[in-house]
């Protein structure tokens, strides 16, 4: 007997072509309607979507009800948790979608339990490291809708594994998190019953009985028992259920399911909209920004000031985080809203830079300030990775001097002037003749090269000179270099040569420019294109050679089409200024910063990067590793007459990096805030990073690579001229040049290239440095100086996190291993005092102890494996 469990429950996008504001009125009045159906037991079970976002909103309106809340979940009728929004798993970061589950389920307990499943009805694409994220939160089972594809498993149901043995019992409702509305709506069962059978191999059977926003269905019962007597001579029974009860027969038989493992991007049987990787990119730039900050920068540096005696503020960390995980629900992160979501977007992203900018402020001044003998104009440094760094660093200063010099424990340290102006301090007058001429100081823009301890900070003596110091001129010598490399603009175009393997590159960078006819969701190019090489023949070229780098400039324009219609007359009418920097500096990638001011309609800017690699797959980063993938799918040329949803092009998501090698050469790009990539060319040699698509229309209908109706809101269009990104826009990616690719060296890499290390001066001629730095501070009681905490000694692993546990006893050491090979966990880090240490899980749950030590070192990582150690404060 087929026993089909119904499982009513709504799917809740807390914002979408509707703000999060609009929708919160329809959830008080549904909440009301789920208490009273639970009450009457119209229903027995209901789940509210699996994200507890929704509730933290309807509880701060009406806190009255949280006492009810509670009783149904403890009753085990209302099943809530265990996301907070959400998440898209694709250019997401792994740390944040811990995050994400770590606010959820805490909230959840607090209401009387989560439901422990990883329920995401509607994510577009799921990612590769989730077993080993679900197995660390304690989860065992997890539902999907979209993405798998039949040459994986042609069953709903199946194990999910990862490289390091964690799995999780997999539900996939290709049908649709909707498919059940047909039980409400349809007299004839066979058509439904038909449809949610096939590809099941077990008798345990799921059909979901909701969709987008709908209310309770206060006639489930009535339509089950309906439904029942129409099959009653079949071999189907319908009984009102919830997941963990369905997963509790589906695991009775786990041993009779395929195994399965990877991503699931296929567009085989749902829309996946492999291309909304590269919508709104302003909105995706400030969340990359912002968690890189929050796991590389003020984390680790809050660890650090609480060493010091500055307390760890948990609840202000918390209060950032849900700002930014509600930005990450598969709709918020694709971009594919209406303008007033995106701006409350773009506003939730800005307000958790501003609390999170402000903090890394607020530490690194209160540090600074209360060392030891703190002299006038004196820098400190802060590095906030548990591992030694060696880099070229940019930095302001404000003095009264014109010259000075900056000293490193009595040696001098090279430093480059790249501009320098002179600015007022006293008090603004209406005449700015009457300002007095020592009411002036200097603003210098300075690069140094400095070596910073692990997880410390440095001090730098600044002191006025009698020698000059001047700004490095600008020349037009056309050719930059370190010690790998050399870049020269010949003729309008960018020469490449990597020094070490005597190869040289012509033509390595360049742009290209082509219509957009698709929508929020998806590129697709226009019916009647232009498709444009940007070079740079009309570009004036500056260079700026110092001690510590080298960098060249191109400045000029490109000439695009205005919108489709110009595109279809081979016209370009609109003049799109640029500014390309390139910066060399020691041993470093090849740094690449292009501006741009956006006039243009309905078109797609990529990055192209050239290389003599003949690819036959690409590889990139994912939460806790990495992947390869085809350069062209199999199904390329017979996807429509497959049926598939929309045209399956090699368009990659990555979240730091992209790499593509052969035998004897490795080109990474590492990027910030690029998240979409695809190899293309001859022999898939280029490397093409979408930098933006700018287009006008939530959805759009019969797009040519992916036909029919449109995404999103099929009835009416729903304009978004915000999301033609008319404005400046910034780009920041780098090149790394290589003989292997080495997954761990390439993470590190990159967190080398990305992570910026705080400072601060101690001066008061320039009291808006930052924002903060007009208010007075007190220094610590007593004076601190850097002392050494914990340094990560391995190169096989890459560090993930450094954050205090939840009972504020310790703090969570997270690294993995990114490879597809096991590695050893001897030496993996030390400690500067002898502290107890345990191995968690990923939210500092007991696994093992380890003892008191100074010095961890553990069994083998296996491939991609998380470990994450609690190390107990000392008392």
């Amino acid at each position: 007997m087929k026993q089909v469990h119904v499982i009513q429950h709504t799917h809740w996008d807390f914002e979408w072509y509707f703000t999060r504001n609009e929708a919160l009125i329809q959830f008080v009045y549904h909440m009301d309607e789920v208490f009273q159906a639970l009450q009457a037991q119209t229903v027995d079970y209901y789940l509210l979507d699996g994200q507890m976002s929704i509730l933290d909103d309807y509880l701060d309106a009406y806190p009255e009800k949280r006492q009810e809340l509670t009783k149904w979940v403890l009753n085990g009728r209302l099943f809530i948790g265990p996301w907070y929004t959400q998440t898209d798993e694709l250019i997401i970061t792994g740390e944040s979608i811990i995050r994400n589950l770590d606010l959820g389920m805490t909230m959840a307990a607090e209401l009387g339990g989560t439901q422990s499943i990883g329920y995401l009805p509607d994510s577009f694409g799921q990612g590769a490291d989730m077993p080993k994220i679900y197995n660390g939160m304690g989860i065992k089972d997890a539902v999907f809708w979209r993405g798998l594809s039949a040459d994986k498993t042609k069953n709903r149901e199946f194990v999910w594994d990862s490289e390091d043995g964690s799995q999780v019992t997999a539900l996939n409702i290709k049908d649709g998190y909707f498919v059940g509305v047909g039980l409400i709506d349809d007299d004839q069962p066979e058509h439904l019953m038909k449809t949610i059978v096939a590809g099941t191999s077990l008798t345990a059977i799921a059909l979901p009985v909701g969709g987008d926003q709908r209310y309770v269905d206060h006639n489930l019962k009535a339509r089950i028992a309906f439904y029942n007597q129409a099959l009653k001579q079949t071999d189907q029974q319908l009984v009102e259920s919830n997941y963990p009860a369905l997963f509790k027969a589906l695991n009775a038989h786990q041993d009779e399911l395929d195994h399965v493992t990877g991503e699931f991007i296929s567009p085989s049987v749902s829309k996946i909209h492999r291309s909304i990787y590269s919508s709104r990119y302003d909105q995706k730039y400030l969340n990359d920004k912002l968690e890189r900050r929050l796991i590389y920068q003020l984390e680790p540096l809050m660890v650090m000031a609480d060493q010091a005696g500055v307390p760890y503020k948990k609840s202000l960390l918390n209060k950032i985080w849900k700002l930014v995980v509600r930005n990450q629900a598969h709709d918020s992160a694709g971009g594919c809203n209406s303008d007033a979501t995106n701006q409350i977007i773009l506003e939730r992203l800005r307000e958790a830079d501003q609390l999170s900018y402000s903090t890394v402020d607020y530490l690194t001044r209160k540090l600074a300030e209360s060392q030891p003998g703190l002299q006038r104009n004196e820098l400190t440094f802060f590095n906030t990775l548990p591992f030694p760094i060696e880099k070229t660093v940019t930095f302001n200063l404000s003095l009264k001097s014109p010259n000075f010099e900056i000293k490193s424990q009595g040696q001098a340290v090279p430093v480059d002037v790249l501009a320098v102006e002179r600015q007022y301090d006293g008090q603004i007058q209406r005449d700015d003749s009457q300002y007095a001429a020592e009411d002036y100081y200097y603003k210098f823009k300075c690069q140094a090269r400095l070596s910073l301890p692990a997880l410390q900070w440095c001090r730098l003596d600044v002191k006025p000179v009698s020698t000059e110091v001047a700004p490095i001129a600008y020349t037009t010598a056309g050719q930059i270099e370190n010690q790998q490399l050399k870049v020269t603009f010949t003729d309008g175009r960018l020469v490449l040569t990597d020094k070490q393997q005597q190869q040289t590159y012509s033509d390595f960078l360049w742009f290209e420019d082509g219509g957009d006819e698709g929508d929020t969701y998806d590129y697709s190019p226009a019916y009647q294109d232009q498709l444009l090489k940007l070079a740079f023949e009309d570009a004036r070229v500056q260079c700026q050679i110092g001690q510590t780098g080298q960098a060249m400039r191109l400045i000029g324009h490109w000439q695009l089409p205005a919108d489709l219609a110009e595109r279809a007359r081979q016209q370009a009418t609109v003049t799109e200024t640029y500014e390309l920097e390139l910066r060399l500096t020691a041993d470093d990638p090849l740094q690449i910063h292009l501006v741009i001011d956006n006039q243009a309609r309905d078109h797609r800017l990529r990055a192209v990067l050239n290389s003599k690699i003949k690819a036959q797959q690409s590889y990139a980063d994912t939460s806790f590793g990495y992947l390869s993938r085809g350069v062209e799918d199999p199904h390329l040329h017979d996807w429509q007459q497959l049926g598939w949803k929309e045209e399956p092009t090699a368009i990659y998501p990555m979240l730091h990096y992209v790499n593509s090698h052969d035998q004897t050469s490795s080109w990474t790009v590492m990027a910030k805030g690029i998240k979409e990539y695809q190899l293309i060319g001859p022999n898939y040699q280029q490397i093409a990073l979408t930098l933006f698509r700018s287009v006008g229309f939530l959805g759009r209908p019969d797009l040519i690579r992916r036909p029919g109706v449109a995404s999103g809101n099929q009835f009416r269009y729903i304009p978004t001229p915000d999301s033609q990104l008319q404005q400046k826009l910034h780009f920041k990616f780098a090149l790394l040049l290589g003989t292997t690719f080495n997954p761990a060296d390439t993470m590190r890499a990159f967190q080398h290239y990305a992570i910026s290390q705080p400072y601060y001066q101690n001066q008061q001629i320039n009291l808006f440095t930052t924002t903060l730095k007009y208010f007075v501070m007190q220094p610590l009681p007593k004076p601190v100086s850097s002392q050494p905490l914990i340094a990560l000694t391995t190169e096989s692993l890459v560090f993930s996190s450094l954050t205090e546990s939840r009972d504020a006893s310790g703090w969570l050491l997270r690294v993995y291993n990114p490879s597809k090979q096991a590695c050893t966990g001897e030496a993996l880090f030390d400690l500067a005092q002898p502290a107890f240490v345990s191995e968690t899980d990923l939210v500092g749950h007991l696994q093992h102890e380890l003892g008191t030590v100074t010095q961890v070192s553990c069994e083998t990582f296996r491939p991609g494996e998380i470990k994450t150690f609690k190390i107990n404060k000392r008392e």
